[in-house]
């Protein structure tokens, strides 16, 4: 495994590569493409920090990537008594295509990459961090439980009317719909998790907007990446029926402020905490026009 602290490191990762190459001349080629991928991630952050997420590239806000031959990548944290060693684990792209077999190309990889990157960002958000992780409801997890709660006829049918609300948001032709039907859709949702705590006894009031927020927002700064790089395949992304629908749903509402010209990069993470919480508290007057 061969850690990379890209940019406010990379002179440190680039010269611990060098001493590889000198110990393991056989390395020499697989050492240059894992280089040569590293300056690409770092190219890569430095447009999305000016194309569309001001600050992404801060070193702040950076995080080690692990690059090794185990398995896809994932952001993980790492416990260590009472202390986290945050850190991306990403697999090479050939392990990639082979675990993965929809991720078919050095672009997708780096776009999935880029995600997963956008969760170190958030890491470094401590406040939105800490209100995450402390609204995990105990022995839960979303790709579990979030699916599983799908087998539920009640669970679905107010999930379904949720997802035909945002769609039409979506497609409304004026900031005053979108609102309405934004407005509609927080009403349904507050009681589709109310009977989630009411019916099973599972409390994911808080925790639901924010595991909404966290995915959707590393999905979007994945889309963008994937259509620099000429990606053309990203239908899936918009697929609410799916597993990963709290994804999409934070990915879209995303892609419904930049439709209708709202800004609020600037205060996601830190005036707050999720994209419900922004919309309901602050968006729909300016989607309204007040």
């Amino acid at each position: 495994m061969v850690r990379f602290d890209y940019r406010d490191n990379m002179k440190g990762a680039l010269t611990f590569l060098m001493f590889i190459l000198l110990a393991h001349p056989s390395m020499g080629e697989e050492t240059s493409e894992r280089d040569s991928l590293l300056q690409r991630v770092d190219e890569i952050k430095a447009m999305v920090d000016e194309k569309y997420w001001n600050s992404f590239y801060d070193v702040q806000y950076s995080m080690p990537i692990y690059y090794h031959d185990e398995g896809a990548f994932i952001m993980h944290l790492e416990q260590n008594g009472r202390n986290a060693e945050a850190r991306i684990d990403c697999s090479s792209p050939e392990i990639t295509f082979k675990t993965i077999p929809s991720v078919t190309t050095i672009e997708q990889w780096l776009a999935m990459l880029l995600h997963e990157c956008f969760h170190g960002f958030q890491y470094q958000h401590k406040d939105f961090w800490a209100s995450f992780v402390n609204a995990i409801p105990e022995n839960f997890s979303a790709k579990d439980s979030l699916v599983a709660l799908k087998r539920y006829e009640w669970y679905n049918s107010l999930l379904s009317e949720e997802h035909e609300l945002l769609r039409k948001a979506f497609s409304a032709s004026s900031r005053k719909e979108a609102a309405q039907l934004l407005t509609s859709l927080f009403a349904i949702r507050k009681s589709r998790l109310g009977l989630v705590k009411e019916r099973l006894g599972l409390d994911i009031i808080r925790y639901y907007p924010l595991v909404e927020t966290l995915e959707g927002s590393a999905r979007y700064i994945e889309y963008c990446v994937s259509k620099e790089l000429g990606v053309t395949d990203c239908e899936y992304m918009y697929n609410l029926n799916g597993n990963s629908y709290y994804y999409a749903s934070g990915f879209i509402l995303m892609l419904l402020l930049d439709r209708h010209g709202i800004s609020y990069k600037d205060k996601l993470f830190s005036e707050y905490n999720t994209l419900e919480e922004l919309v309901t508290s602050y968006y729909l007057d300016c989607l309204i026009g007040k």
